[in-house]
């Protein structure tokens, strides 16, 4: 499974990475999300993880995107502030909403559940 990961803190993607790859996944990461707009179209992911409150371009715009493009693009938006109005982005979208901070095996659970969706 290839997935990436997208958030503006380096140590949290960092962190990210090392447990998904602890757990046999292809992981790479960026902290730029104009950058991972790019690598989302020009390379194949299975699963992309996403923080919402990112500058340039919000993990919600990422992930609208890549639903217009790759409208089976599998996703995670991670946030501190999920808030009603992000979980109605999230349903409206069809992904999932990891609320920070979450648990390692609570990120495992829905990596899991998203990766089985067909």
């Amino acid at each position: 499974m290839r997935v990436l990961v997208v958030d503006d803190d380096e140590a949290s993607c960092q962190l990210l990475v090392k447990i998904l790859r602890a757990n046999k996944m292809d992981a790479e990461w960026t902290s730029n999300g104009l950058t991972a707009y790019d690598m989302a179209l020009r390379q194949p992911y299975d699963l992309f993880i996403l923080d919402v409150r990112m500058p340039v371009i919000t993990g919600t715009e990422i992930a609208e995107g890549l639903k217009k493009k790759r409208p089976d693009a599998r996703i995670i938006l991670i946030s501190s502030f999920a808030d009603v109005a992000l979980r109605q982005d999230a349903a409206r979208l069809g992904v999932s909403l990891l609320s920070k901070p979450f648990t390692l095996n609570r990120l495992l659970q829905t990596t899991t559940e998203v990766l089985q969706q067909c």
